[in-house]
């Protein structure tokens, strides 16, 4: 597109085409698209010498233009990894874009003359309807840094193995629907390549120290809360990143973390420090802190509160790495400590809905882990984190098996139901279909993680075995809607794909997300013989691949996600495991990520991700 636009332009400015410049302008919305395109041509027309006597009176037109490009828009210059180089416009150019755009208008032509609509006011207006990216008021430096406190593990190393997949897959699908830039797997792949995480606290076996816990809850504990920042690193397309970093906002990542299942809390950091005094300074000079204190007024409410990761050795807090403890006594003498920090904020405190919530975590850190011992005088110098709360993690209880009308033999827990459908990178209006439905959990979690999708089921089971009409209460009492069809037969039927498809207008669905039935106990080929627990998976692949030839295909071709659970004996090779290659190639899918879940002694279960392509 870029490509096009700055032919077009070379065009208008050879032939002198004011009209036709401003009315390329008018359909570009993208600014880097537009400063490519002019600092393209005006290049090519320097180096070509194109003699023209309209443009720009002051000397060759072209390089008068490059000038002012140069001064009003100041790029910046990197060369990509094949070489070519990236020009891109800076923070003041975004700042003031109509009158950017103005001034190098100015100096392709003499338009000096007297207009009805000046170009500086006609591309403010045009800017101020059109921009893809967010005001530069609600932008954040590339700096600015998260605290994430995920969940507690019930199991050790139980979950943890997709906090961040769950958690960059939300920001993806987030960024993706508020902003309609790119498809949310590219913003997955760029931010993949670009999140750092770090553990916020951090605790070290030593001879001094007695450490009853065992060396999984040390592990528990320096994981169990984390610091994330975007660097602007990465293999991906300049342009990709500057259309998707802008889009990294405090309001994306709460409403990522809302949707996220293993978070406990997401916040910004304000400031760190290993004493209150320095956390004062560090707070008073940020721009997180300058930030928050702009947007609090008379009229916004907040509070405060501190919480402690346990120490090892500590009886009040016998779960050591899996919850913070808060006590109220602590809380107040870092108030007193924080005070002069704190009479900043305007408005009032209020304790249970406030506006405004700021959160105080104390903890182990390097500077005490390995060197002093637990006593009164380190339990008083914890390493101290000020953060501004943005969002708490989903309520993904609401839907926990013991809570639904619905029973089966083999409910799929919340957190599982989540962890697919966040993975699955689900969207606002997107057609979901689970051909393995069960009780349907997979759908009411998509339900609950984004209201306007719509769901189709498939499942083997009976209404007698399992209650279509309760299944479809438990989505009414969770206000959540129903789903478009509840089917009755076999994902290998073809009568009951066709019907599926019906359901959401003939045509292929946006994201399939399932928990397949493992071994012999419900999975069965379509020539009824038994077959071993990735069975249903591989023919489930085998019917996307089949109706994909016939030109009616279950999954949506270039963009379609398959999301499911995959049962393997511990031991065993999960490549062995695996559908075929010749399997996923005749279906059209590429296998994107894999990451393992230990359930016991003698088995796992790995969550794969496909991409139709």
């Amino acid at each position: 597109k870029a490509i096009q636009n700055t032919f077009f332009v070379l065009l208008c400015l050879i032939n002198a085409s004011e009209t036709a410049l401003l009315d390329q302008i008018e359909k570009m919305t993208n600014m880097t698209h537009l400063f490519l395109a002019m600092t393209s041509a005006a290049t090519a027309l320097s180096f070509f010498a194109v003699p023209n006597p309209k443009l720009s009176p002051s000397g060759s037109g072209a390089s008068s233009a490059m000038m002012s490009i140069m001064k009003y828009a100041g790029p910046t210059q990197k060369r990509n990894r094949f070489g070519f180089v990236h020009v891109s416009c800076n923070a003041g150019m975004r700042e003031n874009k109509g009158f950017v755009k103005g001034k190098i208008l100015n100096s392709f032509f003499n338009l000096n003359r007297r207009r009805s609509t000046p170009v500086s006011s006609l591309l403010s207006r045009h800017l101020s309807t059109n921009s893809l990216n967010n005001s530069s008021s609600q932008r954040q430096p590339p700096s600015t840094r998260y605290l994430i406190h995920w969940r507690g593990e019930h199991k050790e190393q139980y979950s943890e193995v997709f906090r961040q997949w769950e958690f960059l897959s939300a920001v993806s699908a987030t960024i993706a629907d508020a902003s309609g830039i790119c498809d949310a797997s590219i913003v997955l792949k760029s931010l993949k390549e670009r999140a750092i995480f770090t553990n916020a606290f951090s605790y070290k076996r030593n001879d001094q120290l007695a450490a009853p816990a065992s060396l999984s809850q040390d592990e528990m504990y320096n994981q169990a809360l984390q610091y994330v920042h975007f660097t602007n690193d990465g293999t991906d397309s300049h342009l990709i990143c500057n259309e998707i970093m802008p889009q990294i906002t405090p309001k994306n990542i709460e409403r990522a973390t809302k949707r996220c299942s293993l978070i406990h809390a997401s916040f910004i950091v304000l400031a760190d420090a290993p004493s209150y005094q320095e956390l004062g300074k560090k707070s008073l000079l940020s721009r997180s802190f300058e930030g928050m204190i702009q947007e609090s007024g008379t009229e916004s409410s907040w509070r405060f509160r501190r919480h402690e990761l346990s120490f090892v050795d500590d009886d009040e807090n016998p779960r050591f790495g899996k919850s913070s403890t808060r006590s109220v006594q602590k809380e107040r003498a870092a108030l007193q400590q924080l005070k002069s920090l704190l009479t900043k904020i305007q408005g009032r405190v209020d304790l249970e809905n406030a506006d405004i919530e700021i959160y105080l975590y104390e903890g182990l850190h390097d500077k005490q882990r390995a060197t002093e011992s637990l006593d009164a005088t380190t339990r008083h110098s914890l390493f101290k984190i000020l953060g501004r709360k943005l969002a708490s993690g989903s309520t993904h209880s609401i839907m926990a098996p013991k809570t639904r009308i619905t029973h089966t033999n083999t409910p799929l827990e919340s957190i599982a139901a989540y962890l697919l459908c966040n993975i699955a990178l689900i969207k606002d209006n997107q057609t979901i279909l689970d051909p393995f439905a069960g009780s349907a959990a997979t759908l009411l979690a998509s339900g609950l993680i984004i209201p306007s999708v719509r769901t189709v089921g498939i499942d083997t089971a009976t209404n007698e075995s399992t209650s279509r009409d309760d299944i479809r209460e438990d989505f009414k009492v969770r206000g959540v809607a129903e789903p478009a069809a509840l089917l009755e037969g076999s994902i290998l039927q073809e009568t009951t794909r066709d019907k599926a498809r019906e359901c959401i207008g003939d045509t292929a669905f946006d994201v399939v997300v399932t928990d397949p039935p493992y071994g012999i106990r419900e999975s069965m080929s379509d020539t009824g013989v038994e077959n071993d627990d990735s069975a249903a998976l591989s023919d489930l692949i085998d019917v996307i691949g089949r109706d994909r030839k016939c030109g009616k295909p279950l999954l949506k071709p270039d963009g379609g996600k398959l999301v499911a659970f995959l049962p393997c004996p511990r031991g065993v090779d999960i490549h062995d495991v695996l559908p075929s290659r010749q399997r996923l190639v005749s279906a059209g899918l590429h296998l994107q990520q894999k990451s393992e879940q230990k359930l016991n002694d003698s088995l796992s279960r790995w969550i794969i991700s496909f991409t139709s392509i």
